[in-house]
């Protein structure tokens, strides 16, 4: 079910483009391309800040219950509500940025795991799945912004929260066979 975890993520693209995403040119590429994508997602949720979201857009993430969503969103006037919406919208851009990047990353530092392991290769799959979260939990915060039905409000926070395990992983991961490394 699971098999395509024991290749590296950019084994699946022809050698040539995959070692170009894995270079340092390639890298710093794609580490731009998401920092693009990812201050207009930033800029408009800078403008979704309230007392009942702190965070912006994120204090909607980990809104968990309908309650606490339904005192987000009505905290957010017709104008912020479209800023929602358009950080979303940027989000769906910069998560498969993000996880192209910090898959490449992951691969040229090893996976951040025993050269030769299959860890190293599920490692470097991290933020790919993170981000495929990250769509998921936009979809369906695009949803309840909608007015749809607030019995997505588990199911979104569900996947943003799986997305910042996902990211924490990898980075412990990484770290840890950076540190492991120098021993």
């Amino acid at each position: 079910m699971f098999s395509f975890l024991r290749s590296p993520p950019l084994a699946l693209l022809p050698p040539a483009p995959a070692r170009a995403l894995r270079s340092i040119p390639g890298l710093l590429g794609l580490a731009v391309l998401a920092l693009v994508l990812g201050e207009p997602m930033r800029a408009h949720s800078d403008a979704l800040v309230t007392s009942a979201a702190p965070l912006g857009i994120l204090s909607l993430q980990f809104a968990c219950g309908a309650g606490a969503v339904q005192t987000i969103l009505a905290s957010w006037d017709a104008f912020m509500l479209e800023h929602a919406r358009l950080s979303l919208y940027w989000d769906m851009a910069f998560a498969p940025a993000y996880g192209l990047a910090l898959a490449a990353l992951g691969e040229r530092l090893g996976g951040g795991l025993r050269r030769g392991a299959h860890g190293g290769h599920v490692t470097a799959w991290l933020p790919l799945l993170a981000a495929a979260a990250d769509l998921l939990e936009n979809v369906l915060h695009l949803l309840l912004i909608a007015g749809g039905a607030l019995v997505v409000a588990l199911p979104a926070c569900a996947a943003a929260l799986l997305k910042w395990a996902l990211l924490a992983a990898w980075l412990a991961s990484v770290l840890a066979g950076l540190f492991g490394r120098r021993r």
